[in-house]
């Protein structure tokens, strides 16, 4: 058996596009041997389009990976090796799936795996929420494994929260101030529930009425319990919410509104 890799060159758009890996020859063995390395695209995470898994505080996540797989003799298995850090020899998590194929054609199948990421085994540390790169190894029909070292990523994060914001008095004088609330909260896989979210910035939105867009009034921190609060004018009848954009690590969330009553 020969072990073959792939290459790919990581741009921007590699992770909002089809990802694809240029395929590096081995110096044939002999004349009837297959000189081709596989090559994996389509690369597909979660069914999301932005490469993205929510895993919650103290629950088991399982998420597909998927990939179109081709190779001129053919392909007999793939799996699918997820691993966090800068270098796989020194990652510091790693997931494995085992993938089904569907074939498509002689050369071209479809391959995806089941994931699990669990707080309770093999997500024990906030420290792994990010970027994880994936690398597809494949078995073709003659024998020869080909792992894809190319620009694969996948998106682990933890997931967010708001509570029920809250504005008072209600109902309030037109021209008053009005005091409004909510507390954001985000998964601890380290304590396996979720805890207060500090320091991050959420916006403060509006909407008159009862339709139309929200317009942010107010950029606001969170404090040491995850609150967030801001004081504002009451100038008509509408709806507060709080909205968090997320980050690198952590989902985005939106709160539920609160219609307040200006008399």
């Amino acid at each position: 058996m020969r072990i073959r890799a792939t290459v790919a060159t990581a741009t921007a758009a590699a992770l909002s596009a089809a990802l694809v890996v240029a395929a590096l020859a081995v110096p044939a063995a002999g004349a009837a041997q297959d000189d081709s390395a596989t090559t994996f695209w389509n690369i597909d995470v979660n069914h999301n389009l932005d490469y993205t898994v929510g895993v919650e505080a103290a629950k088991k996540k399982v998420f597909s990976v998927s990939a179109t797989v081709s190779d001129t003799s053919g392909v007999n298995s793939v799996s699918y090796e997820l691993w966090h850090g800068a270098d796989q020899s020194k990652a510091d998590g790693v997931l494995v799936g085992p993938s089904h194929c569907v074939k498509i054609n002689e050369m071209t199948s479809v391959c995806e795996a089941l994931v699990t990421a669990d707080p309770n085994v093999n997500l024990l540390s906030n420290a792994l929420a990010g970027v994880w790169t994936i690398t597809p190894v494949a078995v073709d029909g003659a024998g020869n494994t080909t792992r894809g070292n190319g620009a694969y990523f996948a998106r682990i994060k933890r997931p967010t929260y708001m509570s029920q914001t809250d504005a008072t008095p209600e109902p309030v004088t037109k021209g008053k101030n009005l005091t409004v609330k909510a507390q954001m909260t985000v998964a601890s896989w380290e304590q396996h529930k979720n805890v207060p979210l500090i320091g991050h910035q959420v916006l403060l939105q509006y909407r008159k009425g009862t339709s139309g867009p929200f317009v942010t009034l107010k950029k606001i921190k969170t404090d040491k319990n995850g609150w967030a609060t801001a004081t504002v004018k009451a100038t008509a009848d509408g709806a507060y919410r709080y909205d968090f954009a997320g980050t690198s690590i952590t989902q985005a969330t939106t709160g539920w509104t609160d219609f307040v009553d200006v008399k």
